[in-house]
């Protein structure tokens, strides 16, 4: 007879009490920091899939669908507008305290991409409306160069 094989589930547990320092540097990698320079120049770069079309904002380093390398591939620039796919109200920090004020999270199809990008919504969101970038005036190469999408 097999003895049956533990799952996650019936594994017994330990608790260990204490600290686990960890000190870590994220980097963006060669993708990754063309991105993040083209936002602080307002700029959405993206780029496209040799093999299979596929056009992706933000930019990977391998194709999702079919696992092309695309480091090396040339980025271009897409429009500022895009299609809101869908959203959220958010209600609540990343702590779980309630905000003053709830604002929109959405999903935008920026044309020319096969992908989403996730990002902030301004004013009243309904699906399948256009949107346009809404840049601040100090950028750094982030994501919060970016203030959000408004409706265009």
């Amino acid at each position: 007879m097999i003895p049956k094989r533990r799952t996650m589930t019936d594994a017994p547990t330990h608790e260990v009490k204490g600290d686990f320092p960890i000190h870590f540097h994220y980097t963006v990698g060669i993708v990754g920091e063309k991105f993040f320079y083209g936002l602080k120049d307002k700029k959405m770069l993206a780029v496209t899939c040799p093999d299979c079309s596929t056009t992706y904002f933000p930019p990977k380093m391998y194709c999702e669908d079919c696992f092309t390398e695309l480091t090396d591939l040339e980025f271009k620039e897409l429009p500022q507008e895009g299609t809101l796919e869908s959203f959220t109200k958010v209600f609540l920090d990343h702590r779980g305290n309630p905000l003053d004020e709830p604002y929109h999270l959405g999903l935008i199809k920026v044309d020319g991409s096969d992908t989403y990008f996730f990002h902030r919504v301004f004013g009243e969101p309904e699906i399948g409306m256009k949107v346009k970038a809404l840049w601040n005036d100090e950028r750094k190469g982030s994501l919060f160069d970016l203030k959000g999408f408004e409706k265009a």
